[in-house]
């Protein structure tokens, strides 16, 4: 830029010594009247501000440095910061963006963006676990985006219901969800057909998946293979929710904030454990143990699927990366897009994982910041990077845009498991996002655990969790319930003590009568 700024201060001065002249080599210009014109009109002097202007021109450039810090692993980051900063400086040409990213395991950027938190230093872009949003959020760390996001992105209107309402914190949003995962149902094609198995009708219902372990059981323990997956630890909480969502059931609610801190609560949530939906959950779990399902305990990403240890492995999207990263043959990896249901004709339900994507409130140029996370956000930059890594659509319309893209690479081997994956995506559920959430996670852990392990009853220890997580995590008055009942017209009955929120599970988009997507949590105190 310097040099193009010389060589325009070069001509504008040849063009005024030529005017200038008085050999008279360019005639002189007049006027209709034939009279010269006056000297303050002569050309050399309505030149001299478009020299200005230039220089000014130059002086407006600046330079802006975005602080980030982002989870490992890197490639997927550095796709679309690549394409988000091109994109950006072409839409802002005065503006050169220099990204300054640091990349950090999961454990090390928990670490290191509560230090930030504590310390007050600038960050510009984060990312955060999903149920870290309201841990953040609840303690100023994370900005309110609401105004960027109903202003910039109309609300989230393109986002699945699950992804959009699941980055909201006491009503206002902190962060975006950008990709996501699901957790359903892998096979090896060989080892099923061998058992005379086919799991997307055999498996499909809660007994049917039982009776197709034991056959896979019995058909292959010869080769030390299991039949079915049944995760012992970690993650325990998220393969057992889905089994709770299915039955109409939920973690819990969120309530009034004024009324938890009037209780002298931890947090405004209250956990539903003590329910038939909880209860026959942990039945289900209890019915795999008896039928010799011996739960695994060393569960990692697919590793040991991959092995062929096991025929059947409810686990997660990001085993398909593994399998294509083996000399497996993608013929006979084949996937169901459900977890096993209570009966047949009932919804399934799934856990929802991925990363979003927020602005802490110590950026010292949100405004940037936000300018810059949006460009990340274009639709065009991240369905490409979501294709690229397997990484699954937040929005709708990226899905449709896409469509053939994430076909192809799901695909792969000529088996359809995008069209399994988009039937799962209705039925994807996120996880709450309050500080105590680790806690309520380790009571539902347990609770699980104590039913596998320990031949617990299922309602004793349903019981146990929703005492454990009411009284003693959050701190709510023993005996104390919550309710959940439709809105009138946007509002709840008791205005000053309930909670209106958006329906998204299936128990709540039960209780939305009217269906206009609000629901009203009611707290019973005792």
């Amino acid at each position: 830029m310097k040099i193009k700024f010389l060589v325009t201060f070069l001509l504008l001065l040849m063009l005024a010594l030529t005017a200038c002249d008085g050999d008279g080599a360019t005639p002189e210009a007049t006027d209709e009247e034939g009279e010269a014109p006056a000297a303050e009109e002569e050309p050399a002097a309505e030149e001299e501000p478009a020299a200005e202007e230039e220089a000014g021109a130059e002086e407006e450039m600046q330079t802006v440095t975005l602080s980030l810090i982002l989870v490992t692993p890197q490639d997927r980051w550095d796709f679309l910061l690549e394409r988000a900063e091109e994109k950006f400086e072409a839409e802002n040409p005065n503006t050169d963006i220099v990204v300054d990213a640091q990349f950090l395991p999961f454990g090390d950027r928990l670490t290191q963006l509560r230090a930030a938190a504590t310390a007050g230093t600038p960050l510009d872009i984060v990312s955060l676990d999903q149920p870290e949003v309201g841990d953040f959020a609840s303690a100023g760390f994370t900005m309110d985006l609401t105004e960027f996001i109903n202003r910039d992105l109309d609300g989230l209107s393109s986002y699945l219901p699950a992804h959009r309402e699941a980055t909201r914190y006491q009503g206002g949003w902190h962060a975006v969800w950008i990709f996501t995962d699901a957790r359903l149902l892998w096979y090896w094609q060989d080892m099923v057909e061998e058992a005379g198995i086919d799991p997307a009708t055999d498996m499909a219902t809660w007994d049917g998946y039982i009776e197709s372990c034991q056959t896979l059981d019995e058909t292959h323990s010869d080769e030390g293979i299991e039949g079915c997956l049944l995760i012992g630890q970690p993650w325990i909480a998220d393969w057992t929710m889905p089994y709770a969502w299915m039955q109409g059931g939920d973690l819990g609610y969120d309530v009034n904030p004024d009324l938890a801190a009037e209780t002298g609560a931890a947090d405004p949530w209250i956990p539903t454990f003590d329910s038939e939906a909880w209860v026959g959950a942990l039945q289900f779990t209890r019915d795999q143990v008896d039928a010799g399902i011996d739960p695994f305990t060393e569960h990692q990403f697919g590793q040991t699927f991959v092995a062929r240890r096991y025929a059947t492995w409810l686990g997660g999207t990001w085993v398909y990366g593994v399998v294509r990263d083996s000399d497996e043959d993608l013929n006979n990896l084949g996937l169901v897009g459900a977890f096993p249901v209570p009966s047949e004709g009932d919804d399934t339900a799934t856990m929802a994982g991925g990363w979003t994507l927020a602005i802490p409130s110590t950026s010292e140029q949100p405004e940037m910041a936000w300018a810059f996370m949006r460009t990340m956000l274009d639709e065009e930059i991240l369905g490409e990077m979501q294709v690229q890594f397997g990484e699954l659509p937040t929005q709708e319309t990226i899905a449709e845009s896409f469509e053939g893209q994430f076909a192809e690479f799901w695909n792969e081997g000529g088996v359809d498991r995008w069209a399994e994956i988009q039937s799962l995506a209705p039925h994807a559920y996120g996880r709450p996002s309050f500080p105590t959430w680790p806690q309520v996670a380790s009571a539902i852990t347990q609770m699980v655990q104590q039913v596998m392990f320990e031949d617990e009853d299922p309602q004793a220890a349903a019981e146990t969790a929703q005492q454990t997580t009411l009284v003693e995590v959050l701190g709510w008055p023993e005996g104390t319930s919550v309710e959940l009942h439709d809105d009138a017209d946007g509002s709840c009955e008791h205005a000053d003590t309930d909670w209106l929120f958006s329906a998204v599970t299936p128990g709540q988009q039960a209780a939305d009568a009217n269906g206009n997507g609000d629901v009203c949590s009611h707290v019973v105190l005792p």
